[in-house]
Order: structure tokens, then sequence, then C-alpha cells
């Protein structure tokens, strides 16, 4: 975790949680839900072209391509997967939003139509491993009630921990996340996810951060599920702000040429 230190990174997926700034507050001063639309509001908008990696010991390694770009008020993420040779050509298209809905889709080799994913979709591993879909897209505000929940120490960096319960238990995967937010970093360095009985099973950790454009954003990161002990990998490279990155990547049809 010394990397956080230095320079930053981006997961391009996860991005999220890059961008938060500001002093820490002491604790009748913390307004939760203001720092967390802060993070949202301040992700990157710069365009660019990236390679990603997701590991674990359990698979072999999937590359992936994938695209960023602001469009119509919505970030904009486009996935391809390139390799192994039989998860070829699966695509993600992820369109989020800081204060309306957001929207996914996907196209699978056999399918001939690019499908909206479902919420039960959004609970499946992503590509087989232990980050969710739901895991890599922005929350939507409105959903959650948001409170601060004290201090912690990461890394030498003192983080405020602020817990996003859903105003409709049956709507979400988890019953309730806390995030660990380093704002003189601008950056969320753990998430903690837990079941609705209130049973710690995931934890989503940074280990490596790196300067996106003018932000910094976080590459390097791993979910370890603690109902099993495994543990998956994230990691963002070679990203090229000079690739031309057009509107029409960010619209389904994409999908399907």
């Amino acid at each position: 975790m010394r990397q956080i230190c230095g320079r930053a990174s981006i997961v391009g997926l996860v991005l999220l949680f890059a961008a938060i700034g500001g002093a820490a507050l002491a604790e009748d001063e913390v307004d939760p839900r203001a720092l967390v639309k802060k993070v949202l509001d301040g992700l990157p908008k710069d365009s660019f072209e990236a390679k990603m990696t997701v590991s674990s010991k359990d698979f072999a390694p999937r590359e992936l391509r994938m695209v960023r770009r602001y469009v119509d008020g919505a970030h904009g993420t486009y996935l391809e997967v390139q390799s192994p040779d039989d998860l070829e050509g699966i695509r993600f298209l992820f369109l989020e939003r800081a204060d309306q809905p957001n929207e996914q889709f996907i196209k699978v080799k056999a399918s001939r139509s690019a499908i909206q994913v479902s919420e039960d979709v959004r609970q499946q591993p992503f590509l087989g491993s232990t980050f969710y879909v739901s895991d890599l897209v922005m929350p939507d505000l409105d959903d959650y009630d948001c409170k601060y929940v004290g201090k912690d120490v990461i890394e030498d960096r003192t983080v405020t921990l602020v817990e996003m319960t859903p105003k409709d238990a049956d709507a979400d995967i988890y019953g309730k996340t806390i995030s660990a937010l380093a704002p003189e970093d601008n950056l969320v360095l753990r998430r903690e996810f837990f079941d609705k009985d209130g049973k710690k099973i995931k934890v989503w950790t940074v280990d490596k951060v790196d300067k996106i454009g003018d932000v910094l954003s976080p590459t390097g990161q791993k979910m370890e599920d603690l109902r099993d002990g495994k543990t998956s990998r994230l990691d963002v490279g070679e990203v090229d702000f000079e690739a031309e990155v057009t509107d029409d990547i960010f619209k389904p049809r994409y999908l399907l040429r």
C-alpha cells in the first residue's frame, strides 16, 4: 500500500472512488452525503483508452480494452474482453450519472443483440472474479442513506468512514457498505461490504494509484471475499489520451459491431 503515497492511477470502472478533496472535519461538521457527492461530481472527464486486467489465482487473466468518455452528462465506460479466447468478444457498456439512474448493457458472444443488465445480473461475478458488476458502477445517491461512522488510519493516513445503507433493502445486493475516504489525497482507500444480517463479507482495497489527466484515481485494486477467502485483482495500465474516442462507442448499438 505504500504506492498510495506516490502518484496516482485509474481504475476506469471503479472511478467512482476518485476525487474527494478538502480537509478532515470534526464529527459534528461532517456531511457524509455531501462528501460522497463530491466524489461523484469530481470524477475525471478526460477521454482515453486503456488496457485492463482482471486476475486471480483461480483463473487465467482476463485482458480487456477499456474506453472512457464523458458524454451527454454521463461517465461512459466501454469494455471489450480480448483474452482468453473463450471469453473474447464479450462487451460491456456502463453509463453512470451522479443524480440519475445508471444503465449497463452487455453483449455476449453467442447473442445477436445487446441486453440491458438486470438487477440479477448486477449481482453476478464480473468475468468470474470476486468483483460483482454492481461493485464497478457508481451508486445512485438518492437510493442510499449516508452516515458518518468515525475515523480510521490506513498506511499512516487518517480516513473518514462513511456508511451507505440502501433505502430499499430488497433492491440491493448488500445490507450496507462502509467507505474509507482520504480527502487530502482525493481517494477512497477501502470499501467494506456487509450482508443483510450485518456480517462483513467482502473488502475492496486500493494498492496503487496514478494520475489520470489532472485527477488521482485508483489503478491497482483487489477484492477479497471473506466467505471463501478468494481474492481478485483489477489493474489498469497503458493509458492513451491520444486515442480516437467518439460518442458512438457509448451507444448500445456499438456493442453489436
